[in-house]
């Protein structure tokens, strides 16, 4: 019998395919986070494989941030002028090989590289997913659609913990990772046979590549883009810290749990920040502010942050809490790109979303590494299985960090960060023409 094609059939499956892209794109976004949490349920595995210090963990695992930093501002402009497909199909591939190299590798230099590979494939998952975002949905929604996106991401670092450890546990960590690189390869195939890039990519009046320079000098030169910016940079500390690395081990010690164990706690972090994305996004636009929500969720990190530090004086329980609390209000990272697009042109969104992204991903870079440091500054030189032993005040010393930069997030929110009101600037000068 022959099916009848409908206009309500038509309809439906038009508004259906903008999801099934923007949701695979962001299911990249999910295994990025996957990638760079992995570290944290692996410690003691990898400073016994490669003989390092907690210095030399800490470096090994921003190695995934150092190209990530540096590819956002390049991946923005990139999808600005090329799009996602192709882009997000290559990145895929790229990021395959750099973990099918991690899990071989012995070479403690060669693991460093390996993993900025997986970092470089990586930097384009996030500012991909917001592109095509914009493309396919109306502005209106793209706070909440960020949010969700964020919220892949969180589900990708809880099966990085808690999951993950189980695989690791059985396997060992190089095979848990070479399974992950085959998947890898396999989704980029996908990538390219799903993705499409929406709307024309080629706008009437588009700069040429030659003012590529200016475009980037126009957006530095805004002060409310560098406040939004550092405030992207703040709010990605305690994730890339407590949930990307730090937080296991800390637990660990704290009250002797496996790293199974410690991973599903640590899930609560993510549980929170991807709770709080889409939540944090919806109630934005619902009471048309985009300042009282920074300024809460930068007080929720600094208490959360005090009760994280105070661990060894609380029960399980309440740690947990400190833990989902403190991901509830990295949450505001997703509206620092809310806030972005509102006063940025439609056109120069791709690059300034990659600015505030690599600004977010060197704060979680300088977190874990600085925390590396002043757990390797404080150490005793306890040594057990060849592995060094940190106690739980060097633990709590180093963690000093997040309830300082949360201090610095409340003031900046609040002194320096413009309402908008969820307006779009262009929406703003069109009605401010028309009144003319």
């Amino acid at each position: 019998m022959q099916k009848i094609v409908t206009k309500s059939n038509v309809r439906y499956y038009k508004n259906l395919w903008p999801m099934v892209i923007c949701s695979l794109a962001s299911f990249f976004y999910f295994y990025d986070y996957f990638v760079q949490v992995a570290p944290s349920i692996m410690t003691h595995q990898l400073m016994a494989s490669f003989s390092i210090d907690a210095a030399g963990l800490g470096i090994l695992s921003a190695g995934f941030f150092y190209s990530y930093t540096l590819m956002q501002i390049p991946a923005g402009m990139l999808l600005d002028r090329f799009g996602a497909r192709k882009l997000l199909t290559f990145a895929v591939f790229i990021s395959a090989c750099g973990i099918i190299w991690f899990s071989t590798t012995y070479n403690f230099t060669a693991a460093i590289l390996s993993r900025s590979v997986v970092g470089f494939g990586s930097a384009f998952s996030f500012v991909s997913a917001l592109f095509l975002l914009s493309r396919w949905f109306k502005h209106r929604y793209f706070a909440l659609l960020a949010g969700l996106v964020q919220f892949f991401g969180c589900v990708g670092a809880i099966f990085g913990l808690g999951p993950l450890a189980v695989v690791v546990n059985h396997s060992g960590w190089r095979h848990a990772l070479m399974y992950m690189g085959i998947f890898t390869l396999i989704l980029g195939i996908i990538f390219w046979l799903v993705i499409r890039d929406g709307q024309s990519l080629h706008i009437e009046g588009d700069p040429a590549p030659a003012s590529i320079l200016q475009r980037i000098k126009s957006l530095l030169t805004r002060s409310q883009v560098w406040w939004v910016i550092i405030c992207g940079f703040i709010s990605w500390m305690p994730v890339a810290a407590v949930g990307g690395l730090w937080g296991v081990p800390y637990l660990m010690k704290t009250y002797g749990l496996t790293n199974t164990t410690a991973g599903n706690i640590c899930s609560l972090f993510w549980l929170g920040l991807g709770i709080g994305s889409p939540i944090i996004g919806w109630l934005s636009d619902r009471i048309l502010s985009r300042q009282k929500p920074l300024v809460f969720c930068f007080s929720c990190a600094l208490l959360a942050s005090i009760l994280l530090i105070q661990a060894v004086n609380l029960t399980l329980w309440i740690t947990g809490l400190a833990l989902f609390m403190l991901g509830l209000s990295s949450s505001v990272q997703s509206l620092s790109f809310a806030l972005l697009k509102d006063i940025t042109p439609a056109k120069q969104f791709g690059t300034v979303s990659g600015i505030n992204n690599m600004s977010a991903i060197f704060g979680g870079a300088v977190s874990q590494i600085a925390i590396g440091f002043i757990l390797t500054s404080l150490w005793s030189g306890k040594i057990v299985n060849h592995v060094p032993v940190y106690s739980i005040d060097e633990y709590r010393l180093s963690l000093l960090l997040l309830p300082c930069a949360a201090l610095i997030g409340i003031l900046i929110s609040r002194l320096k960060i413009r309402e908008t009101r969820c307006r779009h600037c262009e929406e703003l000068c069109s009605e401010a023409i028309q009144e003319c």
